[in-house]
């Protein structure tokens, strides 16, 4: 039987169980998380060539295989799964989708499949869902998405996942506004969003890369981790010379 709590329980966590970044390309995304310590990305669109990381190049096995690209990652969701429980814990304290825009299009086949074995589905002769009339591959879509995403949250302590902007218009109080927020297909990026704990805007201003946390009606941004909570963080800050310094210190606090 619960027992039903008679004062304030307090918070287990600080930091973000899961976090998006988003931003215009290439921003910094894929740099700044070449330099966050404990970080696995998997490099879904083949974009950490020129970094030095701890990095999957998903794309690059899928062609030395000879397999689909999603067949990779679950191979790697399967191999890290069985180190992190050879280990007693995570091997990684971070994984990192980079990013979850070519994500969604590499769930597909998935989606393909969960609508093959619905009654209505079993004879549908195309091979792509969001061919079905009225946006019904939609729901399709976003539960493969959901498959994947639950698999990859097992893996790590933290999941970061990168996005890339999408700029819409939109009409308030009889006036036209620009609303930024995530590159993704239907009612996606708005799910996803309420099922992550950080949302945060990356944009550069003058040698500084920043992420933003302060939501406002023109960006989808926000927070729940009270550190980040109405943030304008320096993440990425350049030199004269070129060279940068990256500091995670504020939003993976200690």
């Amino acid at each position: 039987m619960i027992k039903l709590p008679t004062e304030k329980i307090k918070a287990v966590r600080i930091n973000p169980r899961k976090i998006i970044l988003f931003g215009k390309p290439k921003i910094g995304k894929s740099t700044a998380l070449s330099n966050l310590d404990g970080c696995l990305i998997l490099d879904l669109e083949g974009g950490t060539d020129y970094l030095d990381a701890l990095k999957i190049d998903i794309l690059q096995e899928s062609k030395t295989q000879g397999i689909p690209p999603i067949g990779i990652l679950k191979q790697v969701i399967n191999q890290i799964k069985e180190a992190n429980a050879a280990k007693g814990g995570y091997v990684y304290k971070y994984g990192a989708i980079d990013t979850i825009s070519v994500l969604e299009d590499m769930v597909m086949p998935i989606a393909l499949s969960l609508y093959k074995a619905t009654t209505q589905g079993r004879n549908f002769q195309g091979e792509n869902v969001l061919d079905l009339p009225n946006g019904a591959g939609y729901q399709y879509t976003r539960s493969a998405l959901w498959m994947v995403l639950e698999e990859l949250e097992q893996c790590f302590e933290t999941l970061i996942i990168l996005a890339h902007l999408k700029d819409k218009m939109l009409e308030k109080e009889g006036k036209e506004m620009t609303e930024r927020g995530i590159d993704l297909i239907g009612k996606s990026a708005a799910i996803l969003s309420a099922n992550v704990d950080a949302i945060g805007y990356m944009y550069r201003d003058d040698n500084e890369t920043i992420v933003n946390f302060k939501p406002s009606e023109s960006v989808t941004c926000g927070s729940r981790c009270d550190h980040l909570k109405d943030q304008k963080i320096a993440l990425i800050t350049s030199n004269e010379a070129g060279e940068i310094t990256v500091d995670w210190s504020k939003i993976f606090i200690k």
